[in-house]
């Protein structure tokens, strides 16, 4: 690692602690979580709000993130290439099933849901998109897990395991079962892991490698997901056979 610009580097870490920090931070707690001095860390913050990736509010005098990064995601979504590719079979998976839809794909160690389409239903599961999060931690999440070599899993998971609920997986072992579970079976099904209440489903997107390019899930409230099980199932394994034929993929 030490062919990186610390500079950069340690600019890159500032920005992603609001990744899993309040709105707002100031120049103590930055320092403390960088484990950097504090005249560093203004150094940085400076040169960030100079660019328009970080703002200070003038009334607190604490930091948050700048619309220069807004800017920057929107044109990352806009690229996107399979966002706009999965729109139309989104959309119309949640015609079909009534219930939350999004897709999701891996970014390094993590995943991040790159769109969604919420349930019509009034009371309904939400979850909000371009937030990262632990390649364990989802249904979603666990079918990118599943398919990658058994050495990245091990990478990923020696990181430590977060519990959400009672029912979360508490060990590397567990997960790793149920991994080989869902290449198995082809798609994930899980309650209460992530979210007591909470039902998802979860199948792989392939694209003409035969590489997994993203996962699509099915997630709502157990009362009204777990009666139509099978009917939603049935709709998912239809739509990303359709959409992976569409990438090319021949099995």
């Amino acid at each position: 690692m030490d062919h990186f610009l610390s500079s950069v580097r340690n600019s890159c870490r500032l920005l992603k602690i609001f990744l899993d920090a309040p709105k707002e931070l100031g120049v103590t707690e930055l320092s403390k979580r960088l484990q950097l001095s504090k005249g560093a860390v203004h150094k940085l913050l400076a040169t960030l709000e100079a660019e328009g990736f970080i703002r200070q509010n003038e009334k607190t005098r604490q930091y948050t993130l700048g619309y220069t990064l807004l800017e920057l995601g929107n044109k990352v979504l806009k690229n996107h290439d399979i966002v706009d590719f999965a729109a139309p079979y989104i959309n119309r998976l949640v015609s079909r099933t009534q219930e939350l839809v999004v897709l999701c794909v891996q970014d390094v160690t993590d995943a991040i849901y790159v769109t969604k389409v919420d349930s019509p239903h009034p009371i309904r599961f939400t979850v909000e998109t371009h937030r990262r999060f632990p390649l364990y931690s989802t249904s979603a999440s666990r079918v990118l897990l599943a398919y990658k070599p058994e050495a990245f899993q091990d990478e990923v998971l020696a990181e430590g395991i977060r519990t959400y609920t009672p029912y979360s997986y508490t060990s590397a072992d567990e997960i790793k079962l149920a991994l080989r579970e869902i290449r198995e079976r082809g798609y994930e099904f899980s309650s209460d892991r992530r979210n007591v209440g909470v039902t998802g489903m979860a199948a792989p997107l392939f694209d003409s490698t035969g590489e997994v390019a993203a996962s699509v899930s099915v997630i709502g409230p157990s009362d009204r997901v777990l009666p139509q099980k099978d009917a939603i199932l049935r709709e998912l394994l239809e739509t990303v056979r359709e959409m992976s034929a569409e990438l090319g993929y021949r099995p």
